[in-house]
């Protein structure tokens, strides 16, 4: 078996250019800066009990306390699962350098596309290209700079998989499989599962055509085997994920993925007459809500020019712009002129709002088109299904009926949100179809005259189009209104402001068509030189391609993710704010501890970062639990309900003091960490036990859905006066485990301000196991002996642990199978005659030839 050297260098050296790449973008972080990344900080603030918890006892939690009252912690800070891809993992994202979230995503990109153009046969340095085309791609820039980082690293595993079933239907099994498992393994391992949704819809729509090519080549027997190889590697890659997975899946359900238990809404609190159900109740998300990050129709130009819709909801406004120059009129502080400088609302889209647009390159959508002439075989039809449907589908509601159907029928699609990010199908399958073209034109050799006139049609008509296209978009520029749905009411005041957003909004268009335009002219151009024999060599060629694309999307990505994105590591560390300060100084006044607090003056739902210092009745997170959910709807976020924050131990409010700023005040009605009541009601259904919290008192009265009934039916459970029960506070304190002492002279009921997850929770009495219930809606609460006791409950995630032996032993099993198969590889090929050696034909083969 020949080892060729030349490959592996460069190879080699192309992996270390990639490497380059990502440094060179990122080179601030070598300065010791970071990436300001929003997301990021949200995170950090949303396990910084944990983590803090952690670094005092090296032991991991499964419960987040800071956020919506606490919730299970499986996709925010959770132990790493005992895997072998937790170990690539680690080594992927060059944690120990600090790169993980910035120079690391980059590399990824690069890394992965190279592979997986080099494995379907692309040659090294046009694999390069598209590696770069794709890294570089405007999304997955502004993904990084918003600090959604696993959905960084997932998406760089995509393009592998796919390559992997590809080799692997080229009947290379060994190698595809590999690959195929490697790459899924990762992808998972990476915990985005939106993403992992995508890629396996995509290598359907793959499986399904090379199903379809072989059946009609005759080939069925080894895309079967092919398609075993296939099944091996996933059904190890889901083994040794398995702990990730089913904790997940359990949790899942108990959230908003899992769709909403009531048929009621919150206005029904306020009608006459019996509740009135919501149609069509079922698992998932509200499609409303589902769908409201959706592409527009006319927006999908943006994957050809740039600012067709403007840009981003904050881009730096034009230089010299009439935005900028109404801003330098105003008499405002000059902080105030460069904040608004730096936040142009130039987009203009039917998105809620955007970092920035979906441009995978004038010259990627040039040789898309191209390579739908040119590129022959199933990859032909597989990419151009797979970049069709994902177009369709980023339209959401902009195509309604479609989409509608997907949402109520394709399995699982109701569990995620944002369409447009569906189009990250349609980013890789580009970038593949266009660097396949390439691979089409520069494999020719000595091309003939019929090659030529086949290939420079095929770039007439692709130049055409999209070139004609830019062209049209410069030239008929005034013909769009630049106006959002939310600015229809200020155009018709004629506002000034608006006035110059719109004439900025034209002139980026009209400047992006003309740029793509140029881009197209000149790849098509070079092209169209190597085509009819202007330059003989392919390298010049490839080298023009290279620089064009690198300038393309380099320049617009530095729109969205430049210098000024980098702060130093102290402008993005955790500092408590005046109001945390306020609020420790306040408790430490009165002794108050173990409290929750609500902070209104901010984006209470959707912001984290007040829960890094306390724990919040507020937070964000796109999967919390579902009835917490209800809670917010009903009870908080529309009206206020005092007794349903009460019940959850609201202590302190955070709230506008009315000149800018923000306030402190202490709520004296918070009902504690735990209570007895008098009295419990019993109600039928999920929609009458959310429907009683808007009459009850919580200080008194328990609400015990049907299905916790018997454990209170038929029992005297009124308070006595002389009983106490209270928490013991912890220090450090740990989030899965809270013991609370109590006294009573008779059996009663205790209600505790903590939420209700029963997978992991486990409650003691003395140390023995006990039974507990679920009572207005959210809280735990429990039947408590006469005497005193000590009541404990404790996060034991049976589920985690008990996957956590299977996860190791599969990681085991995966390993072993992984080197096995390359040995038989290694010992199958030394078994084969070495290059250049010929044998004696035998009678059969000569009688083969003189038939022929």
């Amino acid at each position: 078996m020949k080892i060729d050297s030349r490959k592996i260098l460069t190879h080699v050296a192309i992996i270390v250019i990639c490497l380059v790449v990502a440094i060179a973008y990122f080179y601030p972080v070598l300065q010791g800066k970071v990436v300001y990344q929003s997301d990021i900080l949200n995170a950090q603030a949303m396990n910084n009990e944990q983590v803090q918890y952690h670094d005092a006892t090296g032991q991991y939690t499964h419960w987040t306390p800071g956020m919506f009252s606490g919730m299970p912690s499986y996709q925010t800070y959770v132990e790493p699962q005992h895997s072998v891809f937790t170990t690539l993992k680690e080594a992927l994202v060059m944690r120990g350098l600090g790169w993980e979230r910035s120079i690391a995503v980059l590399f990824l990109y690069l890394l992965g596309f190279y592979i997986c153009l080099a494995a379907m046969g692309v040659n090294p340095w046009i694999s390069l290209i598209g590696a770069i085309a794709f890294g570089l791609g405007s999304y997955n820039i502004i993904i990084v700079e918003a600090g959604h980082i696993t959905k960084a690293w997932a998406l760089s595993m995509m393009a592998p998989i796919l390559a992997g079933m590809v080799l692997t239907f080229r009947r290379k099994y060994v190698w595809g499989g590999i690959l195929f498992t490697l790459a899924l393994g990762l992808q998972i391992t990476f915990n985005h599962i939106q993403i992992t949704y995508y890629t396996v819809l995509t290598a359907g729509i793959l499986g399904v055509v090379y199903f379809i090519f072989a059946i009609k080549e005759k080939t069925l027997k080894q895309f079967l085997i092919g398609v075993g190889v296939l099944v091996i590697g996933s059904v190890l890659v889901l083994a040794t994920n398995s702990r990730h997975l089913i904790v997940n899946q359990e949790y899942a359900k108990y959230t908003m993925r899992g769709g909403s238990e009531i048929s009621v809404t919150p206005e029904d609190l306020y009608k006459d007459g019996e509740p009135k159900s919501m149609a069509g109740k079922k698992a998932g998300l509200n499609i409303d809500y589902a769908f409201n990050w959706s592409y527009g129709k006319g927006e999908t130009f943006t994957i050809l020019v740039p600012a067709f819709y403007g840009g981003g909801s904050g881009d730096k406004a034009l230089k010299n712009g009439e935005y900028e120059r109404l801003i330098d009129m105003q008499p405002w502080h000059q902080d105030q002129k460069d904040y608004y400088k730096a936040h142009a609302p130039y987009y203009w889209g039917e998105q809620p709002g955007t970092s920035g647009p979906v441009y995978f390159g004038a010259i990627i959508v040039f040789l898309f088109v191209f390579g739908l002439f040119v590129v022959k075989g199933p990859e032909r039809w597989w990419l151009l299904i797979a970049t069709f449907l994902a177009i369709l589908m980023s339209w959401g509601k902009n195509f309604g009926w479609f989409n509608g159907f997907l949402f109520d029928n394709l399995p699982y699609y109701n569990k995620f949100r944002t369409p447009s990010m569906s189009l990250v199908i349609a980013n890789v399958a580009m970038v593949m179809m266009a660097m396949l073209a390439l691979k089409a034109v520069f494999d020719k050799k000595n091309l003939n005259t019929t090659d030529q006139r086949s290939l420079n049609r095929a770039l007439y008509i692709s130049a055409g189009i999209t070139g004609g296209l830019c062209l049209l978009f410069a030239l008929f520029a005034s013909s769009f209104s630049y106006t959002a749905l939310s600015e229809l009411s200020e155009q018709q005041t004629n506002n000034v402001m608006l006035d110059a957003l719109i004439n900025d909004r034209k002139a980026l268009l009209r400047s992006d068509s003309f740029r793509s335009l140029a881009l197209i002219v000149l790849a098509g151009g070079a092209i169209w030189l190597f085509v009819n024999n202007k330059i003989k060599k392919a390298a010049p060629v490839v080298a023009i391609l290279a620089a064009l694309v690198v300038f393309d999307l380099w320049g617009v990505d530095k729109r969205y993710l430049n210098e000024s994105s980098f702060v130093s590591k102290n402008q993005f560390a955790l500092y408590p704010t005046q109001d945390d300060m306020a609020i420790d100084q306040a408790a430490a006044e009165v002794g108050d501890k173990d409290y929750r607090v609500l902070d209104m003056a901010h984006n209470t739902f959707n912001d984290a970062k007040p829960s890094a210092f306390h724990h919040q009745i507020g937070g964000y997170h796109a999967a919390k639990l579902r009835r917490y959910q209800d809670l917010i709807d009903f009870y908080i976020s529309r009206h206020i309900n005092m007794d349903v924050l009460n019940m959850l131990n609201a202590r302190y409010f955070v709230v506008p003091d009315g000149n800018g700023g923000t306030a402190v005040q202490r709520n004296m009605y918070a009902l504690g960490n735990a209570w007895f009541v008098d009295k419990f009601t019993i109600v039928n259904t999920p929609n009458d036990e959310i429907l009683a919290l808007n009459n009850f008192n919580p200080a008194d009265t328990a609400i015990v859905g049907a299905d916790f009934a018997q454990f209170v039916q038929g029992k005297e459970l009124s308070r006595d006066s002389s009983s106490t029960i209270a928490m013991e506070h912890q220090t450090p304190y740990n989030p899965d485990y809270v013991t609370y002492n109590s006294h009573t002279t008779k059996d009663q009921l205790a209600v505790f301000s903590e939420i209700y997850y029963a997978p992991d929770w486990r409650a003691y009495i003395d140390g023995k196991p006990a039974e507990y219930l679920r009572v207005n809606y959210i809280l735990r609460a429990m039947v408590v002996p006469a005497g005193d006791h000590k009541i404990e409950f404790r996060n034991e995630a049976p589920t985690k642990h008990k996957w956590d032996k299977i996860t190791l032993a599969s990681s085991i099993v995966l390993v072993v199978v992984i080197f096995g198969a390359i040995a038989l590889w290694v010992m199958k090929r030394r078994k084969e005659k070495p290059t250049g050696q010929t044998t004696k034909p035998d009678n059969k083969t000569n009688q083969a030839i003189k038939h022929k």
